[in-house]
């Protein structure tokens, strides 16, 4: 039996990571992922434009639709970048606020990245500074994670998102514009989603449910 899985992705790179990563992972366990990236604009006359901070409204429109059409469907947004969540409130919670808009559908699975797809690359640091020929980056990266706790801690501030600190480091030490949707599935790439998995667990624990859908 292979199950039909539907990803709503807030973004262009998040969108490759799961082409690029998470989906011959996933078809090893008979989950079949489609990722979607969402509608921020409908146009009559033009394509449609694709990608950017995911509120409420812009959720219940892009996944209820999905509901009818796939097997399961789950999320994968930032955290840091959700338009509506309320103040002090947790991704857990956040998580199950969506569940119940949609009366809490037994296929769906919502998933928030703590902070941001970024987080991810916090995962190997080492990696990381090997494949860019840089270990000063390595050690921005360390260090982080070091007085975060781990890379799903590396903060919600606005200035030091995961994505700000790549880019300032991309920015400082390679000379280079961070590319998101070029380096971001890339960088992931090359950790493998063993090493992310090991370093993440809210991610880990949500890859493991994805696994087990066709059981």
């Amino acid at each position: 039996m292979t199950v039909r899985l539907a990803i709503s992705v807030e973004g262009h790179t998040e969108f490759e990571f799961c082409r690029e990563v998470l989906k011959s992972h996933l078809l090893a366990f008979g989950v079949y992922l489609e990722p979607i990236i969402v509608v921020t604009q409908r146009n009559i006359t033009g394509p449609n434009i694709k990608g950017g901070s995911i509120s409420l409204d812009r959720f219940k429109r892009e996944v209820r639709p999905l509901l009818y059409s796939f097997d399961h469907v789950t999320t994968l947004y930032d955290f840091h970048g959700f338009r509506d969540r309320f103040e002090g409130e947790s991704p857990d919670a956040l998580c199950a606020r969506l569940a119940a808009t949609l009366e809490n559908p037994r296929h769906f699975t919502p998933y928030l990245q703590v902070y941001e797809f970024e987080a991810l690359l916090f995962s190997a640091p080492n990696v990381i500074a090997r494949f860019l020929g840089c270990p000063i980056i390595g050690e921005v990266l360390h260090q982080a994670v070091k007085v975060c706790g781990g890379p799903e801690g590396v903060n919600d501030d606005p200035a030091t998102t995961p994505a700000k600190r790549i880019q300032a480091a991309f920015r400082q030490h390679l000379a280079q514009r961070y590319d998101k949707t070029f380096h971001g599935p890339l960088l992931a790439m090359e950790i493998g989603l063993p090493g992310i998995r090991a370093a993440c667990p809210r991610f880990a624990v949500w890859l493991s449910r994805l696994e087990h859908l066709a059981d």
